[in-house]
């Protein structure tokens, strides 16, 4: 077509078939255009055919996606401007209306990839700032950075508690306590050995004993610096969530190790090379008993080995394990730092599982996770009642030095030890431990 000739009538609009409106978001804004709603600085392409902001361009989107109405305190006469534009959405929506932005093009809008997407939706904050979006995508990264460094934390003091000295003892010429083991960590660096669970012997009296001592120590090592990190110093509050965690702490590591060093269900692996076997009755020095050692064995090849839980998973559930806020004996102080601590391994804990997976995939791990925890507060009871038993008919140890797990729990008339609130609050959350006791016993 020439360029003086004329349309015909049949190439004009016409009312009942309009052309379809061009791709406008394409179209380019002038370099330096402000925004027509707001007056901010406008984006450098037109957005539903009018120069608009970042913050007016998704505030209007979202309004007309979502069929969102609004109401004016004011009579529909508020004045839109950079600093104002959040303070009333019912005159920006108009507002925009009014400068001619087009309700249809949002329909129109192709649809957004998947990367897209994420980036929009993060974004489209109600102010419409880039700055709150910027701050928000900060606090997460450091909130990030925060629990990495937890997990390291957590995963140093796993490697330090396992790992073994060989520094003398001095308990051959002092009976400390608690107390002192607490305050004095070096009063037992006789009892920390190498921590191995090869299970090349099967375990009699004084290795059941040696095993016990170890354990107990390395619980006290991992309740120690653990309580350290949520700012909990006095002693007494370590020593109340010691009695606490010990017995569940205690076997969930041994049924980790039990679990990678062995491929049946037939025996539990000790920190000393040794083993009990499931069919067999423990040593009288043993502080478990036959029905535990059951039930542990079971519970680790049902529940525990499927999950097939990895290093930072394992370091994460101890911790949630030794801060128990619910620990009997805690000062109001401790309480609250604990719970705070507490949030902040299970903020990690998730994290760890979504790095590896997709949300709900996350979700139902964790899930099945935190109910380890009941169960192993269940079996603990056994372990406990086991330990005050054995204390009241044989409280002075024919091996030296006195079974730590007397003074964590004393004997079965010990009225100081007497009050198991906390842990049969845990245990309570466990549907039954008789899937994991054998009915023949």
């Amino acid at each position: 077509m020439s360029g003086d000739a004329q349309p015909s009538s049949n190439q004009r609009a016409t009312d009942a078939h309009p052309p379809p409106s061009p791709p406008i978001i394409k179209e380019k804004a002038a370099i330096g255009a402000l925004c027509v709603v707001c007056g901010d600085r406008a984006c450098s392409h037109l957005y539903y055919g009018v120069a608009a902001c970042h913050g007016c361009k998704c505030f209007f989107w979202r309004t007309v996606k979502s069929k969102l109405n609004y109401t004016c305190r004011y009579g529909g006469n508020c004045s839109i401007s950079t600093a104002g534009r959040n303070a009333c959405r019912y005159c920006r929506f108009h507002q925009c209306l009014s400068v001619g932005m087009k309700m249809e093009a949002v329909k129109m809008d192709r649809k957004l990839t998947k990367r897209k997407r994420e980036k929009t939706d993060g974004d489209d904050t109600d102010d419409g700032g880039n700055q709150e979006s910027y701050d928000n995508k900060i606090d997460a990264k450091r909130a990030k950075s925060d629990n990495r460094l937890l997990v390291s934390s957590l995963l140093l003091i796993d490697k330090t508690s396992s790992d073994g000295n060989a520094k003398l003892s001095s308990l051959h010429f002092v009976q400390p306590s608690l107390q002192n083991f607490l305050e004095e960590p070096e009063l037992l660096d006789g009892f920390r050995s190498e921590m191995s669970y090869r299970a090349t012997r099967q375990a009699d009296d004084q290795l059941c004993y040696d095993n016990e001592r170890r354990l107990v120590t390395w619980a006290i090592d991992w309740c120690r610096q653990t309580a350290e990190i949520g700012d909990v110093h006095h002693t007494n509050d370590k020593i109340a969530l010691l009695r606490a965690c010990c017995g569940p702490l205690v076997l969930l590591e041994l049924g980790c190790q039990s679990s990678s060093f062995s491929q049946s269900d037939a025996q539990i692996h000790l920190c000393n090379n040794s083993f009990l076997p499931a069919h067999i009755i423990p040593p009288p020095a043993s502080f478990l008993n036959w029905k535990t050692i059951q039930s542990l064995s079971k519970w680790t090849q049902r529940e525990l080995k499927p999950l097939c839980l990895q290093a930072k998973e394992i370091v994460l559930l101890k911790a949630l394990i030794v801060l128990n806020p619910e620990a009997h004996g805690l000062s109001q102080d401790a309480e609250s730092s604990i719970r705070m601590l507490r949030e902040r391994v299970h903020t990690a804990l998730f994290q760890q599982l979504m790095e590896n997976s997709e949300p709900f995939a996350a979700a139902s791990r964790l899930a099945q996770i935190m109910l380890l925890i009941p169960q192993l507060a269940l079996m603990g009871v056994e372990v406990i009642e086991q330990v005050r038993v054995r204390n009241t008919f044989n409280k002075y140890s024919a091996f030296g030095e006195g079974l730590l797990f007397w003074q964590l729990y004393g004997d079965i008339f010990d009225d100081q030890h007497n009050d198991d609130n906390y842990l049969e609050h845990s245990a309570s959350c466990s549907p039954t431990d008789s899937q994991y006791t054998n009915d023949s016993s």
